[in-house]
């Protein structure tokens, strides 16, 4: 009862900042938004024709219009009722020239770069979800063309996340045609990104401004004397304070990522029942800098002192787990494991630089590492099981030391947690 007495005074107060209403407005326009987003899956037909398009007009444009015209005919498919990744296709590919000249000189050549050969691998680099691929020469309908009969058997792909799709806001009154993509890109690209990045970046942010206040206004004069008053132990009270931040922050959390949750899995159909376990790492991570927030606010009882050392925590933190990420991308055994042209292309650094940032890493909280478990739960949904972009998220997992990431990052918060109950204990108030 006590705990939830300070947990509601704690709430009375982020109310009287009001930050708290422009945070909770920020997430339900961001709900709205992705509430009006609607997924059409792209049919096979738009997309070999997009790229004919994309072909002609590029090519228009470095040719100084002479050059050919890509186009597709007699398009059919095998079961037009299924699914699209569950059929098969059939159609003319033609390259029709203005003059037939061109034809006759590309006839001539011994390796036609616009062949059967060619045209075949173009079409499965550009369309690699496309399993059985056979492109045939076909008669020209006149002497200005190339004509092929290019036919397709099977897909690669298992299910709806893996297949173009076209994302439109506003319920489809706004198509995003550029934004054409497989559906687990696109949703990975809401969770991910917006949110695991820079949604959870900007809610610690403000968060963090809210909860500063907390502490200091704990400590006034008045306030503090008829607290103390009570009889609860000052640690006690502290660490009640200091919950409260965190389930603040939680519950801040958790409308933004429970609503996405929910919204986007009801838009798309693409349910990620490990994405609302990101909510403890958020908070978790939140919790560093809270400590930094909460033992500069007993030290100076200042919220604009608490406000500034805990986004200067947060930037020293970042700043060292993203650059830590860097220097040991560029290991030795690292780069002995990527293409001759690319190690050739990176620098050699000395092995001073490696041991400053092993320490440097080690003895700060390990903010970056958990950056990477938060991909691993957002992403792991939208993968197939034998995607290699599955694997390469399971190596970098596997590389890390989690015994050292959370034992260092808990020790880090309860250091804080400690010196901050400490100095309250011990002061007069």
């Amino acid at each position: 009862m006590k705990y939830l007495a300070i947990l509601k005074d704690s709430l009375r107060e982020a109310l009287d900042t009001k930050i708290i209403y422009f945070t909770v407005g920020l997430s339900g326009m961001f709900l709205l938004l992705v509430a009006s987003l609607s997924f059409r899956p792209v049919p096979a037909e738009e997309q070999f024709r997009r790229s004919t398009e994309f072909l002609t007009r590029w090519l228009s444009r470095v040719s100084q219009g002479h050059a050919p015209r890509f186009d597709i005919e007699e398009f059919s498919s095998s079961n037009p009722n299924a699914l699209p990744w569950e059929q098969d296709y059939r159609f003319s590919y033609i390259i029709e020239f203005p003059d037939e000249s061109a034809v006759e000189d590309l006839k001539k050549k011994k390796d036609n770069p616009l062949g059967p050969k060619q045209i075949e691998e173009q079409l499965r680099t550009e369309f690699p979800w496309i399993e059985h691929l056979e492109v045939s020469e076909a008669p020209p309908a006149n002497p200005k063309q190339f004509r092929y009969l290019v036919q397709t058997k099977g897909t690669t792909v298992i299910d709806r996340r893996t297949w173009i799709y076209e994302p439109a806001l506003f319920f489809g009154a706004l198509p995003m045609s550029f934004l054409q993509g497989s559906l687990a890109k696109q949703v990975e690209f809401i969770t991910d990104d917006l949110i695991g990045t820079w949604g959870a970046g900007i809610t610690m942010l403000l968060s963090t401004i809210i909860t500063a206040f907390f502490i200091p206004n704990m400590l006034r004069k008045g306030t503090v004397d008829m607290l103390l008053a009570k009889p609860i132990h000052r640690t006690t009270l502290f660490i009640y304070k200091f919950i409260g931040g965190l389930t603040f922050m939680f519950l801040n959390t958790m409308v933004i990522v429970a609503g996405v949750w929910i919204v986007l899995g009801l838009r798309s159909d693409i349910w990620m029942p490990r994405f609302p376990l990101c909510l403890l790492i958020f908070t978790f991570q939140f919790a560093i800098f809270y400590g930094v927030s909460s033992l500069m606010a007993v030290l100076t009882r200042s919220p604009i002192v608490a406000i500034l050392a805990a986004v200067t925590a947060w930037a020293l933190v970042f700043g060292i787990g993203w650059g830590y990420r860097f220097i040991d991308g560029l290991r030795p055994e690292r780069i002995a494991e990527l293409p001759a042209q690319q190690q050739e292309a990176l620098p050699k650094l000395p092995s001073w630089v490696f041991v400053t940032a092993d320490v440097t890493h080690f003895v700060t909280p390990h903010y970056k590492d958990l950056d990477v478990l938060t991909t691993k739960l957002i992403r792991y949904d939208l993968m197939d099981s034998n995607s290699p972009r599955r694997k390469d998220i399971d190596k970098q997992v596997g590389s890390i030391n989690w015994t050292e990431s959370l034992g260092v990052t808990i020790s880090y918060i309860l250091v804080l947690v400690g010196l901050s109950c400490w100095w309250f204990s011990t002061r007069y108030y």
